[in-house]
């Protein structure tokens, strides 16, 4: 039941956050594309969201665990299905990669999202398929090409920041599982390799990196540097309590796109450094519970789909806040459970009821 808690305080942290920052936001969106302004355009439409999101907890809690393992192949290849579908008109293409998929009679969605989970349910799989093959060079280099193909299908959108996600994932499921440590690090070699050949072939990425290491390269492209730089006067603004709350500037169109990627950032200055810290303890505590009963999981695949699972929360978490803080450059990653986005809320969701069923009710 720890892990419900811990959900109910990461929903209240998320209703408080997307409440005050969404409401510029959503008075510019609703006056230019609707003429009808509204303050509480985004808040309500999550609202909304969350109440389907609790539907989908339900029909995901009565879905036997059984059915997952039993059908892993099935619901990888249907979340690359999403992908595939990058050829047709339905995509909706945003500065030159597709972003969303538009499904008639229903909402847009950000098929990567469910492409994540999709690897985990997959990956745990092979991992038990080929246990005693491991540590042996035939398997690393399998678990390479199949990495590959994925990539390649994230490089044909572009979106390259799920990339950040996928790999890293793998590494540690496969590290996990006792995998060899000379592949593992082999493993973050290339990564490496791939971040600084095939990323760089990208002007934006190379504009982002080249901004990151040095904000005063070209003043003429400071815009690259915007979005990072109003970020970081937000949370710079920190106070220790959350008497500011509703009450600062920088969501105010300061921080571009405040209620998605720099929600961080911008709920910041209002709620100070004591809550912020809270946040962060949440996700911690969500980690330690989820160790503390990962034991009493006994069939290994459950055990690596639960490890799975928390790391990415987890990682997509601390990805998005280095973003904000300005440890790694910009990425379009939000934060599990905080950021708006019908999408990753939903995602989040199934990830969080799936973790309750794997280490509370195993059936």
């Amino acid at each position: 039941m720890s892990i419900l808690v811990i959900w109910a305080f990461l929903i209240l942290f998320w209703i408080f956050a997307i409440y005050s920052v969404s409401i510029f936001p959503s008075f510019q969106l609703t006056l230019h594309q609707f003429h009808d302004p509204s303050n509480y355009f985004y808040f309500l439409r999550q609202i909304r969201h969350l109440f389907i999101a609790i539907l989908i907890w339900i029909i995901i809690y009565f879905i036997p665990l059984d059915f997952i393992k039993n059908n892993r192949w099935k619901i990888f290849l249907l979340t690359l299905w999403f992908l595939l579908l990058i050829f047709t008109p339905l995509w909706i293409v945003l500065n030159g990669a597709r972003w969303w998929l538009n499904l008639p009679w229903f909402w847009t969605i950000q098929p990567w999202e469910f492409v994540k989970l999709g690897f985990v349910i997959f990956f745990a799989w092979w991992l038990v398929k080929k246990d005693k093959l491991l540590k042996s060079f035939e398997w690393f280099l399998a678990m390479i090409i199949v990495i590959w193909v994925s990539l390649f299908l994230f490089l044909l959108i572009p979106d390259l920041w799920t990339l950040l996600i996928l790999w890293p994932i793998a590494l540690i499921l496969y590290a996990y599982a006792w995998g060899n440590i000379k592949y593992i690090l082999s493993s973050i070699v290339l990564w490496i390799i791939f971040l600084f050949t095939v990323w760089m072939q990208f002007s934006y990425i190379k504009q982002r990196m080249q901004y990151f290491m040095n904000p005063d390269i070209d003043k003429s492209m400071q815009w690259i540097w915007y979005q990072t730089r109003q970020s970081l006067i937000s949370i710079w603004w920190w106070g220790f309590l959350w008497e500011w709350y509703g009450k600062w500037l920088q969501k105010f169109w300061f921080i571009p796109e405040a209620q998605s990627d720099f929600i961080f950032a911008a709920f910041s200055e209002e709620i100070g450094f004591v809550w912020n810290t809270i946040l962060l303890t949440l996700y911690f505590l969500l980690a330690y519970f989820v160790i503390k009963r990962l034991s009493l999981v006994k069939d290994i695949y459950y055990q690596y789909l639960t490890v799975g699972i928390l790391s990415l929360i987890l990682w997509q978490a601390f990805v998005n806040i280095w973003v904000n803080v300005k440890i790694i450059p910009l990425t379009w990653l939000t934060l599990p459970f905080v950021s708006y986005g019908w999408t990753a809320l939903m995602v989040n969701i199934v990830e969080l009821v799936l973790l309750y069923k794997l280490l509370y009710k195993r059936s």
